[in-house]
């Protein structure tokens, strides 16, 4: 911008140099210019000033001075800071998580189907075991092999195959859960009220095929069949196992 304004001012000066030199020649010489003769009297007068002038003012051109425009200024106000993320960290070594195999899934079915098993070995050696006592005397609160009573039987029995029962029938009433008559199995506890009064008085052990095995005080152990004796004075069973 300075250098455009120093030319503007030597183009403007010296015009200015110029006519007043040409106005003093004129009045010096009265001469009447015409022509060419003009020039060169304007050109002897100036001597070596007129081709420098000549020339300065055809160098010196004027330049369109253009407005530059402004650059937009950005309000940081309305520009939010930037956000510093956290930096991300890529191929990042990944400890492989320790396969766990699958368990293979147990339905009931074959839940039931392997205890079934191991219950019907139990129930086949309590049977077993009863049945070696066949004809043992009866005897009123025995627990041996010298003589039993119903429920001194059981109790013998199972605690010969590692299960401990109350001494008394209606005790063991309250022990294992309820089975209808229909579901019976072997090894399943039957209970009789002989007096009829619906109070347990007697025990015997479910052998399968409707019968059971007892300690009875006529026979001693024996074993019965469920008939229509005994279905009379039936009161319910228990699964022990």
């Amino acid at each position: 911008m300075k250098t455009i304004l120093n030319k503007m001012g030597t183009f403007l000066f010296l015009p200015v140099v110029s006519a007043f030199l040409l106005v003093i020649i004129i009045t010096a010489v009265p001469t009447t210019v015409e022509g060419d003769s003009s020039a060169k009297t304007i050109q002897k007068a100036m001597g070596d000033l007129y081709p420098k002038a000549i020339q300065t003012a055809e160098a010196v051109v004027p330049v369109e001075v253009k407005n530059t425009p402004e650059l937009e200024t950005t309000s940081t106000a309305s520009t939010p800071p930037p956000t510093t993320s956290a930096p991300v960290i890529t191929n990042r070594p990944v400890t492989p998580k320790a396969q766990v195999s699958p368990q293979p899934s147990r339905s009931s079915n074959s839940l039931t189907s392997a205890i079934a098993p191991a219950q019907t070995s139990k129930a086949s050696a309590i049977i077993a075991t009863g049945k070696q006592y066949i004809g043992v005397k009866y005897l009123y609160g025995g627990t041996t092999p010298s003589g039993f009573d119903c429920s001194g039987f059981v109790q013998y029995v199972f605690a010969k195959n590692g299960i401990n029962l109350p001494r008394v029938s209606r005790d063991q009433y309250k022990v294992g859960t309820s089975v209808s008559f229909s579901n019976l199995k072997p090894g399943d506890l039957v209970f009789f009220s002989l007096a009829k009064n619906g109070v347990v008085d007697h025990v015997g052990i479910y052998v399968g095929n409707g019968q059971f095995i007892n300690a009875s005080s006529s026979k001693g152990v024996t074993i019965y069949t469920l008939g229509t004796y005994w279905k009379s004075a039936y009161l319910g069973a228990r699964s022990i196992l």
